[in-house]
């Protein structure tokens, strides 16, 4: 019996399957979509997505009268969507009926975009849980029944509602115990609040001990609801604040969370119902985790199809142990009781050496600081002066805000860690906030141009530093740019010596001669930037002349993990080290000297670190009286 043949296709409809064979081709290779032969209630619509122009409403205009759509998902700066129907037959009718379809230009449209069409197997990472999890990272499934599950939900009341709960654009929170102060990313140990732990959660508790991996009894709990469709930033909780082994538990509906590893990778975990997330380690310090706001989820099913999951109202349980001050000071000491602090071994280290030789620090310096920071620098002024009028800009690490106001046609914002200084800051009538750089909170792809002045220097690992610049590239949209500025190791080019090796002297009126008025902050900045000689700026295209003396020499019966207290006014002699700063106007024995890490750049080791980050570009590289700098662009 001969078989029908299959009909044959007109020249149109052979030239569209081309299309929509590339259009597979290349979003496997790029975001390891893979299609399916097989019809499914999931259709990933190329040329629909907000990378080209398209809207979402425009998406649901389109498809939605071809069926009972469940969800529609579009991902930043991709030229596809998803589109999830209830049923397959309405999936079918779509895919036949609007593949090929040409969208017209738009004002937000350059050009016509023709949508091709198909069924997909696998989405990318962030949309359906990964095969593996960050190290340290435990999820146990069913951890509680349902009936424990509705105790813990009587127990937090949300109708009756307190200061202390606080309304977040993106979520309800509650918290136990102690309240987590969202602006300085901290708890207050001695101020505690008049409702502990609910009793309902002590066997709970119990419990979890039982898992290996919680060595502390909790005493501060923050509980979050979230409606569908809310998220939360990604994040890692403040270190210093908190014992390892931060405990979630997820109640109501399931979730995605998100993992973000510094160099760039992304793992997405499931947490279903009544499920124990537990970080440690590496999960617990190194990954930062946030939820995607989404109203669904993409979960394959036993049989290996994917089903579109919607998400419900869910609230998590979030249980940690707070490190009370005088324990922190003990810690602190003893990493200080050596001879001298050491480089740090792990996130955990870093947070503490950071949070004593920096936060610390500038807390307690704030007032002397601003006052030697008066001038902008040249190049960094020239920079900000080209921006378009109307451009957003924010200054990561911005100090007492001397960047905020050079360019007045620009909508401009300051971050920094220190609450001290950004009190300063809006003394001066300018919009600030307390930030971290390793976790700004400040939406993705929200800003023209970012300036970081004199601040990665201050991290203490090249994981925290690279994470810092994809942090920058996260919040700066495509095409964006950002000026990064960090102290060098050569501090004399061409037998030029920088500014900060001929200054000798100072005017006690500005500061002291042991003041770590570095070449990147420098407390004589007018002079700095009026007497720049013809050689003070280096750029990487030309030859670097390095005098011998100052490379690094080889440290006599000293551990190489010390950080050395650095001479003021001489040259490097390691990269990771502890420079002074005395506070003005004090002298004599009792005298006040603080100290201040840094790691000082090589040349080079800026631009390869900024390699190491998906979606970063170096436009320009140069050296500035002391300081190595360049300029970002998110590709």
């Amino acid at each position: 019996m001969a078989h029908a043949a299959m009909p044959k296709l007109s020249k149109l409809e052979r030239k569209l399957q081309k299309k929509i064979t590339k259009s597979q081709r290349t979003l496997l290779k790029h975001d390891g979509i893979e299609t399916s032969d097989k019809a499914t209630k999931i259709l990933c619509v190329n040329n629909a997505g907000l990378d080209v122009g398209v809207s979402y409403d425009e998406v649901a205009d389109i498809f939605s009268p071809l069926g009972e759509v469940e969800e529609i998902i579009m991902l930043p700066k991709k030229p596809y969507a998803f589109v999830c129907y209830e049923d397959i037959d309405a999936a079918e009718r779509a895919a036949e009926k609007l593949n090929g379809l040409d969208l017209p230009q738009t004002p937000s449209r350059t050009q016509t975009a023709t949508l091709y069409i198909f069924f997909v197997s696998k989405v990318p990472s962030g949309l359906s849980p990964s095969l593996e999890r960050p190290p340290g990272l435990f999820v146990f499934e069913d951890f509680i029944s349902e009936e424990e599950e509705r105790l813990f939900l009587s127990a937090v009341d949300w109708e009756t509602l307190t200061n202390e709960r606080g309304e977040l654009k993106h979520r309800q929170v509650k918290h136990f115990g102690f309240e987590f102060k969202y602006g300085v990313n901290d708890v207050d140990a001695d101020d505690p609040l008049p409702q502990g732990i609910p009793q309902v959660c002590s066997a709970f508790l119990e419990r979890t001990r039982a898992t290996g991996h919680i060595s502390h009894y909790p005493d501060q709990l923050t509980v979050n609801r979230y409606q569908p469709g809310q998220g939360i930033p990604s994040h890692i909780d403040t270190g210093p604040a908190f014992e390892d082994g931060i405990m979630s538990l997820s109640l109501g509906s399931q979730v995605l969370m998100d993992f973000y590893h510094p160099d760039g990778r992304q793992l997405s975990v499931l947490l279903p119902p009544r499920s124990l997330l537990i970080m440690t380690g590496e999960s617990r310090y190194v990954w930062s985790h946030g939820i995607t706001p989404r109203k669904s989820d993409i979960i394959p099913s036993d049989e290996g199809n994917l089903n579109v999951v919607p998400r419900g109202v869910r609230t998590s349980f979030t249980f940690r142990k707070i490190i009370h001050p005088m324990e922190r000071r003990q810690r602190e000491a003893e990493q200080r009781s050596g001879n001298k602090p050491t480089l740090p071994e792990s996130s955990m280290e870093a947070e503490t050496l950071e949070s004593q030789h920096v936060h610390k620090v500038y807390e307690e310096i704030a007032s002397h600081f601003s006052g030697t920071r008066h001038s902008p620098w040249p190049k960094i002024a020239e920079f900000l002066l080209k921006q378009p009028q109307g451009s957003v800009m924010a200054d990561i690490g911005c100090g007492n805000g001397k960047y905020l106001g050079i360019n007045k046609s620009i909508y401009q914002i300051g971050s920094d860690r220190s609450m001290k200084l950004m009190e300063i800051c809006r003394q001066r009538g300018f919009q600030a906030f307390v930030g971290d750089v390793l976790s700004l909170p400040l939406r993705s792809d929200s800003l023209d141009v970012c300036l970081c002045i004199a601040v990665i220097h201050h991290l203490s690992t090249e994981e925290r530093r690279i994470h810092a610049i994809s942090e920058l590239m996260r919040i700066l949209r495509p095409g964006g740019q950002a000026l990064v500025y960090v102290w060098a190791m050569e501090q004399e080019i061409n037998k030029v010596k920088s500014k900060y090796l001929k200054e000798k002297v100072f005017d006690e009126g500005n500061c002291v001669e042991n003041s770590s008025t570095n070449s990147c902050e420098q407390a004589k900045e007018d002079n700095s930037v009026h007497s720049r000689t013809d050689n003070s700026e280096y750029s990487k295209s030309d030859k670097c002349d390095i005098s011998s003396e100052l490379k690094p020499q080889k440290q006599q019966s000293v551990d190489k993990k010390e950080l050395a207290v650095h001479k003021n006014r001489t040259h490097f002699q390691q990269q990771d080290l502890l420079v002074p700063w005395q506070l003005k106007g004090q002298s004599g024995p009792e005298k006040q000297v603080f100290h201040r890490f840094y790691h000082v750049f090589q040349s080079g080791e800026l631009e390869r670190i900024c390699g190491q980050v998906s979606g970063c570009e170096v436009l320009n590289s140069y050296y500035d009286q002391g300081n190595w700098a360049v300029v970002l662009q998110k590709i």
